[in-house]
């Protein structure tokens, strides 16, 4: 059940991310101070919660690239000098992780039940 919840922030974590910054360019969105903080501090529960999922998961999910979601936080510790990283997590990372997600839940929908007793590995 756990595990369910974690890919639920995940997938809602990353659809409010596309949705801050849908319409902006790159220049725009790093001009735009309240949008910009608030798709930082997603984009740090996404990688966080990311990174406590257990290996299997992970394994089990390999169409995720959890090593670029690993290696966001020091990205966005330094944004001015890791901004075309964070940009790109936020354009192709973040769509392909959600959309990875929803196909996912095809595949494994025990993973993604959030009853007790279910949600674990199959």
């Amino acid at each position: 059940m756990l595990t369910a919840a974690m890919l639920k922030l995940i997938e809602q974590t990353g659809q409010d991310i596309l949705v801050l910054a849908d319409e902006l360019d790159e220049r725009e969105f790093f001009a735009s101070r309240l949008t910009r903080l608030q798709t930082f501090q997603l984009l740090g529960t996404l990688s966080q919660t990311a990174h406590n999922l257990p290996a299997d998961v992970k394994t089990h999910l390999n169409g995720i690239d959890w090593t670029a979601w690993a290696a966001l936080p020091a990205a966005l510790a330094r944004p001015n000098e890791h901004a075309f990283r964070i940009w790109v997590a936020i354009k192709e990372l973040t769509p392909r992780t959600v959309q990875s997600l929803i196909d996912y839940t095809r595949v494994y929908p025990e993973l993604f039940k959030l009853s007790p007793g279910l949600g674990g590995m199959p």
